[in-house]
């Protein structure tokens, strides 16, 4: 009785501390913005390993269980919102977006069994590249990046345009381990050593980090070299009972139109439409000729100053012999082939019609991620905004150009979560990211809000102004450091209308991306295949 009271408190020990690091986590993050526990949440995690590493024989079966409880639970509690759209999609999303995270936590184990020691810096090279994985796979989704945690806060990350996001991965990594190497050595300080410890470790890994955002603030933002009158749309239509079928998508478009016309004046020179403004499918091979076009058209032939940028559900249809994509679908009782489309475009009175393609399609909703392994993901599709199934997309990003010698990024919706991805816009041209998007499907829950805060850690990595026509909301004008210019209500029809600052100069982290990320995945690679070559070590 003894012994298997010993076992079962053990193992409630066990899940105490995985559902603990759980709730710092999410804490930490939007809508409960309690931001300073981020630096807290890795605590419990480093305890259960040692736990586990000294009191299981099974170590390595029992840590991926609980280590796992803490990610799939953090992931519930911060975009439990998936739900909204698809339960089905959201239960497949939790478990495939967690486990990556397990890795790094199963690779730290297996070093610190071989070495005797905590190694934090081989987690902390694990934990980056896997969080670089989150940008590439088939299944990216990085939205749960820990440096995502500062978007609410983006004073305290103005060096993100050094590092980028992963930058805010490693200082909220380099906090958790120092706090955890001072607890553990704790009870062998004597009183003045820790007194000492303590505020040298605050100085040095919680303040400098601060006090270089705050001289970054005031001595190395980019010039303003003009600015542009814009005015963004946000149309406020249901996606599930107006936008795709409860409203004519004429009338859908007139009324975005009019919305436009509430703002616009003599200086106005673009006007934005949010993702998938312009609904019904809309043939590329003869574009202009489309009716949706024509009332675009009509409109600018009454403001011809004006530069429309806008969403659109799209098709193309492919010639004979023409070659085909991956993802054209054949026409059912015909020999021809198309691909359909998540699409941007821009319209005006003097440049041909410009189209850019998404190009970075939600898995399981755009696209089919390893088809061959994860078919069954089909069925438990998830509509997270714009058009779903398998779509086509081009293979990188693209600026739109034009008489008014102002470069738009097309961001569209979910691209706006990658951030090397936004800076290729910028690297292309792009004087201000536009971001269309459609947030309505996951209704009033923190998913809009996340989404919002993190346009404006793309502000702050490529020292651009971002303009964001969404939908339902957020809508808004954001600068360069990440401030909100103007916000929009959510489940509001409104339309904004601003002049945007145009910054000249790029940013380090503009130049050279992901630079840092691929540091540590050298070292995580390097040290792994040691680990590997080890003899004791076995699998």
């Amino acid at each position: 009785m003894y012994l298997l009271l010993k076992v079962k408190n053990k193992h409630l020990s066990y899940l105490i501390l995985s559902v603990s690091s759980a709730l710092l986590l999410t804490l930490a993050w939007q809508p409960f913005k309690l931001l300073p526990l981020v630096f807290l949440g890795f605590l419990p995690l480093f305890t259960l390993e040692r736990k586990i590493r000294t009191e299981q024989a099974n170590s390595r079966a029992w840590l991926f269980l609980y280590s796992w409880i803490a990610f799939l639970l953090w992931n519930i509690g911060s975009v439990w919102w998936i739900w909204n759209a698809s339960e089905g999609g959201a239960i497949a999303a939790f478990i495939i977006n967690s486990l990556p995270m397990v890795l790094p936590m199963m690779l730290f184990h297996a070093r610190n069994q071989l070495n005797g020691k905590d190694n934090y810096w081989y987690f902390i090279a694990c934990w980056i590249s896997v969080e670089l994985l989150q940008f590439t796979w088939d299944l990216a989704f990085p939205w749960l990046q820990v440096g995502n945690v500062f978007s609410y806060f983006p004073m305290a990350v103005q060096w993100y345009e050094l590092t980028g996001v992963l930058g805010g991965s490693l200082w909220v990594l380099v906090v958790n381990v120092q706090i955890d190497q001072l607890l553990k050595n704790w009870s062998g300080l004597n009183p003045m050593v820790r007194k000492n410890l303590v505020l040298n470790k605050v100085f040095f890994y919680m303040l400098a980090p601060l006090f270089l955002s705050w001289y970054i603030t005031n001595n190395n933002l980019l010039p303003t070299r003009a600015k542009v009158n814009m005015v963004l749309v946000q149309p406020n239509l249901d996606p599930y009972t107006e936008k795709f079928g409860g409203i004519g998508f004429q009338e859908q478009l007139r009324r975005m139109l009019q919305l436009a016309e509430t703002q616009i004046d003599s200086h106005t020179q673009f006007v934005l439409l949010p993702e998938t403004a312009l609904q019904g499918g809309l043939q590329e091979n003869k574009l202009e000729e489309e009716p949706l076009i024509q009332l675009a058209k009509s409109f600018l032939n009454a403001n011809p100053q004006i530069t429309l940028v806008s969403g659109m559900d799209s098709y193309k249809f492919y010639d004979k012999d023409e070659p085909k994509s991956l993802t054209a679908r054949k026409v059912r009782n015909g020999d021809l082939f198309f691909d359909s489309y998540n699409s941007a475009f821009q319209l005006n009175s003097y440049d041909p019609i410009q189209v850019y393609h998404k190009s970075k399609l939600v898995p399981g909703v755009e696209k089919m991620p390893y088809p061959a392994i994860f078919g069954f993901i089909e069925k438990f599709a998830i509509d997270l905004g714009g058009t779903s199934g398998s779509l086509g997309s081009d293979p990188e990003s693209k600026v739109f150009t034009g008489y008014q010698k102002i470069a738009i990024a097309p961001i569209i919706c979910y691209e706006s979560v990658f951030p090397e991805f936004t800076a290729s816009y910028v690297r292309k041209g792009a004087d201000v990211l536009c971001i269309l998007t459609n947030d309505g499907w996951w209704g009033n829950t923190p998913g809009y809000k996340q989404h919002f805060d993190y346009a404006r850690l793309r502000a702050i990595e490529n020292r651009r102004a971002v303009a964001r026509s969404a939908n339902t909301g957020i809508s808004g004008f954001i600068d360069q450091d990440g401030s909100v210019f103007q916000a929009s209500e959510w489940w509001k029809e409104t339309a904004l209308k601003m002049d945007v600052p145009v910054y000249y100069g790029e940013t380090f982290y503009t130049r050279y991306g992901n630079w840092l990320a691929f540091i540590f995945l050298f070292m995580a690679i390097a040290d792994t295949l040691t680990l590997f070559m080890r003899p004791k070590f076995r699998m």
